[in-house]
């Protein structure tokens, strides 16, 4: 056979930007032959007189991966045909639909044996930051951290529970409950005691594989597309996060300090706190742009550029690390320092909040310094620009927040807070009387 007699065609080509399955059409013994190869291409990226992928042009490493791994499958499977025509024609004997759609099951089967699953996540994972997401946009490392991270667990899940992986069908309605199960009912050691994980970690774990399932879906490598089907939304108040307030921060700003690197960690916090930046991006600002009382810079994690006023309480802490250059401080490392820093500065008001460990809520008091990361800057300054009165587009603006959902997360008003207002305005409605 010919193989310029085999043509390739695809479902569609209307909409170019939507996948569409790839169709194998060919001519045997007068009769024409059509079957779904089960691989499937954007009609922007199909060459119709190669009868391949384009490789060509601007095309992001992700796409040019996952285009050239289909090239590869669909040169295989037409030696395949070949190779079985020229057997079968020895005998006199010709292809017959049938033969030609367990050639195109055996080439899909071939392809899924031949990739582990497990090393392909891991791989995956390790080249997160390499790789470009659907938005072409690349990884940051700690995010590529939290990958491989959720994959040591899925390892450590199939080692434990003895189970084998063979193929991404195995990623099925069984496995994901099996493997929440797992997550559910794990115990680690932190320092002397033994802990479950918390069940944002369950819902941040499920959520990188499924990422994971998806990339290698969108790579052809399977058609097991129940992953789709795995809920990982957490409850709205699944955790009572926390903010400090303007008089807090203040308090923390004039705390002495014992050595440089606590007044670095100090000092970033704060910038933090009239900020609302990151601390992969207050890490970042040695490449900002100072002008006219405004810091210009692109966010690590969104690559968006954002302009941020600088506020009066900051201005100079600014100043001086603009002359000094501005340090940069292991994020694991100043989260310990600027829990100890509050706990010294009395930010010790008792914080009730709901907990889920092991698929137990519990409710704890602590004092309120043992919740205080570097994420509480940001939240802090978000909380405090809105409760000045700030309008909601401006603090977006310059936060960098895209939703109203994912903003609305930060606007972290106590309860308390919400309860004194509220008492406020009914005694000035005369609602109630003073006690």
């Amino acid at each position: 056979m010919n193989t310029h007699h085999i043509h390739l065609n695809l479902k569609q080509q209307k909409e170019p930007d939507k996948l569409t399955q790839i169709m194998l059409v060919l001519t045997v013994n007068g009769q024409r032959l059509r079957v779904y190869t089960r691989m499937r291409v954007e009609p922007r990226y199909w060459d119709r007189e190669r009868y391949r992928c384009n490789l060509q042009g601007r095309i992001n490493l992700r796409d040019r991966q996952r285009l050239k791994c289909l090239n590869e499958q669909i040169d295989r499977l037409i030696d395949r045909i070949v190779e079985a025509d020229a057997s079968l024609a020895d005998r006199g004997e010709y292809l017959t639909a049938n033969e030609l759609r367990q050639l195109v099951d055996d080439n899909c089967t071939l392809l899924h044996e031949q990739t582990n699953p497990l090393e392909y996540m891991r791989m995956m994972a390790s080249d997160y930051v390499n790789n470009l997401n659907r938005k072409g946009r690349k990884g940051i490392e700690s995010t590529c951290t939290t990958y491989l991270m959720a994959v040591e667990r899925l390892s450590h899940f199939v080692q434990e529970r003895k189970l084998t992986i063979r193929s991404f069908c195995d990623f099925n309605k069984r496995f994901f409950e099996q493997f929440s199960d797992f997550l559910c009912n794990y115990t680690y050691q932190k320092g002397k005691t033994s802990r479950h994980y918390t069940q944002t970690t369950i819902v941040n774990t499920i959520k990188v594989i499924k990422n994971l399932l998806g990339r290698a879906y969108d790579n052809d490598l399977t058609t097991n597309d129940y992953f789709r089907k795995v809920p990982t939304s957490l409850p709205a108040d699944i955790s009572e996060q926390i903010y400090l307030d303007e008089e807090e921060i203040k308090r923390l700003s004039e705390l002495p300090v014992h050595n440089k690197t606590e007044r670095q960690v100090r000092d970033l916090f704060c910038i933090g706190c009239y900020t609302a930046l990151r601390i992969s991006d207050l890490m970042q600002l040695n490449r900002a742009t100072f002008e006219d009382q405004v810091i210009q810079l692109y966010q690590q994690k969104t690559k968006d550029l954002v302009s941020i006023p600088i506020l009066k309480e900051i201005a100079p802490l600014i100043a001086h690390y603009r002359s000094v250059g501005f340090p940069k401080i292991h994020i694991s490392a100043a989260n310990v320092i600027i829990k100890q820093l509050a706990k010294r500065c009395h930010i010790d008001t008792p914080v009730t909040r709901k907990e889920c460990r092991g698929g137990k809520t519990q409710i704890l008091t602590e004092p309120k310094y043992k919740l205080v990361s570097f994420h509480t800057a940001r939240r802090s300054c978000i909380t405090n620009l809105y409760r000045r009165g700030y309008s909601t587009n401006y603090i977006m603006t310059l936060s960098g927040h895209r939703s109203i959902q994912a903003f609305q997360r930060y606007i972290k008003a106590s309860r308390c807070d919400m309860s004194a207002n509220f008492l406020q305005f009914l005694e000035s409605v005369h609602a109630i009387c003073p006690m």
